[in-house]
């Protein structure tokens, strides 16, 4: 059914294209005439096999972007019923208490009853009062299970902190959340509706900006999120067009036994979330995303403090891609998962960086007055602002305002794809620590919103 949809999409527009190429008048444009000429002619017009490769190249970009554009309408998963399951959440935070308030408050405001939740908190190595408040927390609400890990652990990094957690963990679901994370009423309800009624194993769910009125960084944020960095639209496609959604490790739902049968976390890893979609993804489980399960966070509203987040998330990522690679199962390999996100990253996740690019084309074009080509880019300028304007009405709570800061947005994009390449020669938790957690200026500006 999914690949059934995909060349839906891909023969309505190739028909669409048949049809402009053949009723587009020949005297508005040299390149119309040409390709005419060639398949005409093609013996005596051999050289335009070379542009024709290029124009193809185009063809293909407008293809890709016209069939996630089409997959861009639709409701996603909707649940149907009412879902309750005995869950364990799992935040490991070290000194983020500010940020921790906030996601603890939202869990106990939750519609979810507090009886089916196991909180397992991993405070080690915190010093700034953390696990103190979070043993008062758990005193405050006995009705919570809630576990509050204090040892200090022989390795550094996320990963240990949450296999500390796993050996605790007694539900079939985990949730982990990170400091900050503010989830809504029905959050938690509408996260495991799949497990239910999908028979899931792993689902997402959106997140969202909460400050994304503070300026005009945090409104292109919030933009970014709606298309990739929040899970957003790219989620939603990507389910609709048969394939998994992937990890962010926040607001994500998985069943225990996958964790225990893959031993945990990998410690060694930078992302642990990327590492888990690796395997989950070989494993043939699928990642379902829910729109209805969101929640909200605050962003960085400065650039030095972005820059920090951002290659943050770049370096765990360019360190753990070469051994993501080399896994294999019976059926599929890490090298063709990494390509295709990759791939996916490249053309939707920087499409607000291309897009400045298509429209100085459509300008170039107009000038000279190729008016083929620039129609062609064109749809393709209405494909890219298309997929953009669902985003937002989906994932950015109809906020339309923040399309005016889409270049704020491919600014952030075109940074992160540059950083990669001035990262250390070696990472690790031990060698470049501050490098994969937040800094204390990080915690300390997000905590004061």
């Amino acid at each position: 059914m999914k690949t059934i949809r995909i060349l839906a999409y891909a023969l309505l527009l190739l028909v669409f294209f048949v049809i402009l190429h053949y009723f587009f008048p020949v005297s508005l444009s040299g390149t119309k005439a040409a390709i005419d000429n060639f398949f005409k002619f093609p013996l005596q017009n051999w050289w335009f096999i070379f542009p024709l490769l290029g124009i193809a190249i185009i063809f293909i970009l407008i293809l890709y972007y016209g069939i996630h554009f089409l997959a861009s309408f639709g409701k996603g998963f909707r649940s149907k019923e009412e879902n309750i399951k005995n869950i364990s959440i799992m935040i490991a935070s070290k000194d983020e208490m500010g940020l921790l308030e906030r996601t603890l408050d939202s869990i106990i405001n939750c519609n979810y009853p507090l009886s089916k939740i196991q909180l397992i908190l991993i405070t080690s190595g915190s010093t700034d009062g953390t696990t103190e408040y979070c043993q008062e927390f758990a005193n405050k609400y006995e009705e919570l299970e809630t576990l509050v890990l204090a040892d200090q652990l022989e390795k550094k990094g996320k990963p240990p902190a949450l296999n500390y957690g796993l050996k605790y963990v007694k539900n079939e679901i985990i949730i982990l959340y990170d400091s900050g994370c503010i989830l809504e009423p029905d959050t938690l309800e509408k996260l495991i509706a799949p497990f239910n009624e999908m028979d899931a194993n792993a689902v997402i769910g959106p997140v969202l900006v909460e400050n994304w009125k503070e300026n005009a960084l945090t409104k292109g944020i919030l933009l970014d999120y709606t298309i990739v960095s929040g899970g957003g639209l790219l989620f939603e496609i990507k389910n609709r067009l048969g394939s998994s959604a992937y990890s962010f490790g926040r607001n994500f739902a998985v069943s225990t036994k996958f964790l225990k049968k893959y031993g945990g976390f990998n410690e060694d890893s930078m992302t642990e979330d990327l590492y888990l979609s690796v395997l989950l993804n070989l494993d043939n489980v699928p990642i379902i995303f829910s729109p209805e399960a969101k929640i909200y966070e605050y962003v960085p509203s400065t650039w030095e403090i972005l820059k920090k987040q951002r290659t943050r998330w770049i370096a765990g990522f360019t360190y753990d891609m070469p051994q993501l690679m080399a896994m294999k199962s019976e059926d599929k390999n890490g090298q063709s998962i990494i390509i295709s996100r990759n791939l996916t990253m490249m053309l939707i996740g920087n499409l607000d960086t291309w897009l400045p690019i298509v429209i100085a084309f459509s300008i170039l074009y107009f000038l000279i007055g190729e008016y083929y080509l620039l129609t062609w880019n064109l749809i393709l300028v209405a494909f890219m602002l298309g997929f953009l304007v669902n985003a937002v009405r989906k994932y950015g709570d109809k906020h339309y305002s923040i399309l005016l800061y889409f270049l704020i947005s491919g600014y952030i994009h075109l940074f992160m794809f540059l950083a990669q390449f001035s990262l250390p020669e070696e990472m690790s938790w031990e060698k470049t620590p501050m490098l994969f957690q937040r800094e204390e200026e990080e915690v300390s500006a997000l905590s004061t919103k």
